[in-house]
């Protein structure tokens, strides 16, 4: 063999090594504030806002749905929650200034919540139409049909587009007419679901912005979720 074939075999050699110890180097790709470092044996610091059934408040701290999820993350970093309540905006403040590791309490996927945060992909839809008490039967369509929504909503439009009929009502889980709300909602109280899609909330959680490598392990975890549906019904239900 040639002087200098021998000396390319060693090159290629040297840049196999090298990549393979690049690789075992960057399992997980970057955190500009080392998010990821500091959780792993340390404490995961978690802004909370109530929202039931994915955050409910106890004198103990955080339950529900999403406070779940979290301590079941934090078991497999070996890391202790720290829960932190407030208000949304200003928890997402202290997020964007790495005071929080990550922002729950029902989050949905918005243009707002991008820009002032990284967000996970959803890992949840949560999807609205109408449902009847049962045994009730459905009706054949919403044409006419009164319809109880929350007075603070994101329906009216696309009922009234169905050409349904909506009024407002704190007490939507009690009435005995139809509802529109989540499938699990509906389920949850009572109600038979319809086929008629009105909108579709996806469930996100936030984090600061630039932590890839804790970003690629919250989404692994929530990638691995199953049965969130059932789960949310008996939480709402209240079991």
């Amino acid at each position: 063999m040639s002087a200098g074939r021998r000396l390319l075999g060693r090159l290629a050699l040297l840049i196999l090594l090298l990549s393979i110890a690049a690789l075992s180097s960057c399992r997980y790709p970057r955190d500009i504030e080392g998010t990821l470092d500091k959780v792993k044996g340390g404490f995961l610091d978690v802004g909370v806002t109530e929202n039931s059934p994915w955050v409910i408040r106890t004198d103990t701290g955080a339950v529900g749905l999403e406070p779940d999820i979290v301590m079941d993350l934090a078991e497999k970093l070996d890391a202790e929650v720290r829960w932190h309540w407030g208000n949304e905006s200003a928890l997402l403040e202290a997020l964007k200034q790495f005071q929080l590791d990550l922002v729950i309490g029902g989050l949905t996927k918005s243009k707002r919540l991008s820009s002032v945060s990284a967000l996970t992909k959803p890992y949840f839809s949560s999807v609205y139409t109408v449902g009847v008490p049962r045994p009730a039967p459905l009706p054949l369509s919403l044409d006419d049909l009164t319809v109880t929504v929350p007075a603070v909503n994101h329906l009216h439009k696309a009922l009234v587009g169905k050409g349904a009929q909506p009024i407002t009502s704190s007490t939507a889980a009690t009435t005995d007419g139809a509802v529109a709300a989540p499938t699990w909602w509906l389920r949850a109280h009572g109600f038979e679901p319809g086929p008629w899609k009105l909108a579709t909330d996806k469930h996100v959680f936030a984090l600061p912005k630039g932590e890839n490598g804790w970003m690629m392990v919250t989404q692994r975890h929530l990638n691995g979720l199953s049965g969130l549906g059932e789960r949310l019904q008996k939480l709402e239900a209240g079991g």
